[in-house]
């Protein structure tokens, strides 16, 4: 358990996202091949596991490993101009 994980709030939010049928198809059937090995108490303690992981790569490969300033503003909808 990484240190950014302690950081943590103890408070839990709901989070919506799209993401293609086929991508979450292949999620569930990893889920539920490998919840009891992987140790996972649910489907949304994996999802918050993969999220912690590309977190913690963007914040390694981008801000030397310190977590990013947070914010409360929303953030943009649709997809970033450029793109």
């Amino acid at each position: 358990m990484s240190n950014h994980d302690q950081e943590a709030p103890a408070r839990r939010t709901s989070v919506t996202f799209y993401l293609s049928e086929g991508l979450r198809n292949r999620a569930r059937a990893a889920y539920r091949s490998t919840s009891f090995e992987e140790r996972d108490s649910s489907w949304s303690e994996m999802l918050n596991k993969a999220l912690i992981a590309e977190v913690e790569r963007r914040e390694a490969e981008y801000n030397r490993g310190e977590t990013f300033a947070a914010s409360e503003a929303p953030l943009s909808p649709g997809r970033p101009i450029g793109f």
